[in-house]
């Protein structure tokens, strides 16, 4: 296929003011949880705010999506589906969706993609839900470069990848183990996510094979080198996950990809999804900001060691460096710019690890709460928490400007003004009575005044990218005339712009659909992991030639015993170095080996192939 034009960076947003913090910073499109039927439930956002966020983004010619991306019940439906047309009432540029039930309902004209719950990893799976009408589809988190590079080329709609935030040890719409453990549904939106406790890892003899860890618990995903190569490979939206994170995180996270993301749009001669440019007033710096640790996940296409966070599921923050010496109630060390209140993360030697917050800091002597646990010399200094920096990111809201063309010129018995948005040609005109502006007595003091004063925006959206001026004698004009135009221009201006991209969201054709072919068809799983909960997706299923045979592990109808709660391009094994594949497996153990916690005991099968990984298996629940 041909490749569009078009690069999109698209944020989270948990609710309005993230929403707005996301497209000031340069997003151009955010991704919002509706009142219901959202995958984060604590992310729900009224249908009210929906529709300021909408017309926030619409200014910008940014996008808003709807997150409406469980799977449902049949009692559901018909709200989800009444949901889905107020949601195209608030504004809402797509829907995300899952649950293919939606599609066998007559769903608003906006744009559906489909959600990275959909789990899909090759070209006939992404090929079978292009054929449904989807015009967005996100790829699973797992790729390598070649993957989604073969996965682009086999279909004509956009390809969304993620590139920054946390990561699911699971393939995405594939993990049952919270809902098997705890009765809580990630694809229901309710994740307790267990893959971040801690497990002990046990042989069939109950011998201990490591230390106790969080080895389902993976540091967050960094594709920031990698962008200009997934540009290449195809993907054309890139993604930020982070819909329960702050709109500091997320402000940081957005102007930190917009800055790399225009770099390559620029050099490969492509169009970034909005207008304007941003300003931030603080440097972003993605290791301040919430994470695990990070790492490149599969996108090399080897399967990588140490992508796990084993010691802790919480933020690691930024590395500050190990421990040169011991105080009572603290520590010594070059680390510079820590301040009083500033949260740290510390690994003693023997592996105890714990947080604490600075309470002073001077001449490299570090003082915790005297209750903080012993910090011993070289233990490792991960800094969660920065004052100064949060401080930054708070102090002043980002800018985002629109350039816009000035002109003005005159008429028999008029001076006319004209701010115009050159790549959508928008333009909105008002003009002076020139019984109301008398022939100025130094001509040349006020052109330059009129100039100057016409071309402050102030705090409006748009600046001043080119002024031109074409009268035969400069009017003499009070400031308060050319204030009160320049503001009704630009109000109007800001209208023109919200309304056109409004309206440019309604699709003006019918969503493309196909039979798909054989290939698309075998690719669908039939069994549980199809996610089918309902009558309607059941029947769109065999209406596209895929038959179902049995229902949800959610819908309560068939037990979690004996299948898999999940599957995961992850190791255990790789990632401790006892990779059966390079006979590096201990001879001292007995398989299965099994990950055991105070709530459940989980059996592991390992694949060891062209394509490795383990599956999970619910063995006993406490």
């Amino acid at each position: 296929m041909a490749f569009s034009e078009t690069v999109e960076l698209l944020s989270p947003a948990k609710d309005l003011p993230t929403a707005k913090a996301a497209i000031l910073a340069g997003a151009d499109a955010v991704y919002m949880g509706p009142p219901r039927f959202g995958a984060r439930a604590s992310a729900a956002n009224s249908l009210d705010d929906f529709s300021r966020a909408a017309s926030f983004a619409h200014l910008y010619g940014a996008k808003l999506y709807a997150t409406l991306n469980t799977i449902l019940t049949d009692a559901e439906l018909d709200e989800a589906e009444r949901l889905a047309y107020a949601l195209y009432e608030a504004g809402a540029d797509a829907l995300i969706i899952q649950d293919m039930g939606l599609l066998a309902r007559p769903l608003p004209p906006i744009e559906i993609h489909a959600s990275t719950q959909c789990d899909v990893r090759t070209p006939q799976k992404a090929k079978f839900l292009e054929s449904c009408g989807f015009s967005t589809i996100v790829l699973a988190r797992e790729l390598a470069l070649a993957e989604i590079s073969e996965i682009a080329k086999s279909v004509e709609c956009r390809i969304e990848c993620f590139a920054h935030g946390a990561l699911c040890v699971s393939y995405s719409g594939g993990c049952y183990l919270s809902a098997a453990v705890g009765s809580r549904s990630g694809n229901r939106g309710q994740c307790a996510q267990p893959c971040r406790m801690k497990y002990s890892l046990l042989d069939s003899l109950g011998k201990r094979a490591a230390a106790d860890a969080h080895f389902l618990s993976l540091k967050d995903f960094n594709a920031s080198s990698k962008i200009g190569e997934m540009l290449g490979a195809g993907a054309r939206s890139f993604k930020i996950e982070g819909r329960l994170k702050e709109a500091g995180y997320v402000k940081n996270a957005t102007a930190y990809y917009r800055k790399i993301l225009d770099a390559e749009i620029e050099k490969r001669g492509l169009r970034r999804a909005s207008l304007g440019s941003s300003k931030n007033f603080f440097e972003p710096n993605i290791e301040k900001s919430f994470n695990r640790g990070f790492c490149e996940y599969f996108l090399n296409g080897e399967s990588p060691e140490n992508i796990a966070s084993l010691d802790t599921p919480k933020s690691k923050g930024e590395y500050l460096g190990r421990a040169s010496g011991e105080l009572r109630f603290g520590f010594s060390g070059d680390f510079g710019g820590v301040s009083n209140g500033d949260g740290l993360l510390i690994k003693n030697p023997d592996g105890e690890i714990f947080g604490a917050s600075v309470q002073t800091s001077e001449n490299g002597k570090i003082t915790l709460p005297k209750t903080a646990p012993k910090v011993r010399a070289g233990a490792q200094i991960w800094r969660n928490k920065n004052v100064k920096f949060e401080k930054s990111l708070s102090a002043r809201d980002s800018e985002r400007k629109i350039p816009i063309r000035i002109k003005i010129s005159e008429s028999e018995s008029a001076y006319v003004f004209r701010f115009e948005e050159p790549s959508t040609r928008l333009f909105a005109e008002g003009q002076i009575d020139k019984s109301r502006a008398p022939a100025a007595l130094n001509p040349e003091a006020s052109r330059l005044a009129l100039l100057s004063n016409i071309s402050k925006l102030g705090q409006c959206p748009f600046e001043a990218a080119d002024i031109s001026c074409s009268v035969k004698s400069a009017p003499f004009l009070k400031p308060a005339q050319i204030n009160s135009t320049r503001r009704g221009l630009a109000q109007k201006l800001e209208s023109l712009l919200a309304s056109h991209f409004d309206s440019a969201r309604i699709l003006k054709a019918p969503r493309k659909t196909f039979d798909p072919p054989q290939s698309a068809k075998d690719s669908v799983f039939t069994d549980f992991r199809a996610n089918v909960m309902n009558e309607a997706a059941k029947s769109f299923y065999e209406s596209k030639g895929v038959k179902i045979a049995e229902p949800a592990l959610e819908s309560g109808l068939i037990s979690a015993e004996g299948r898999p709660v999940m599957r995961t391009r992850h190791c255990v094994l790789r990632e401790l170095g006892m990779c059966k594949k390079k006979g590096l497996f201990p001879k001292g153990l007995r398989e299965p080996l099994y990950l055991e916690s105070a709530e459940a005991r989980l059996r592991l099968n390992f694949r060891c192939g062209e394509s490795c990984g383990m599956s999970v298996y619910l063995d006993k629940k406490f």
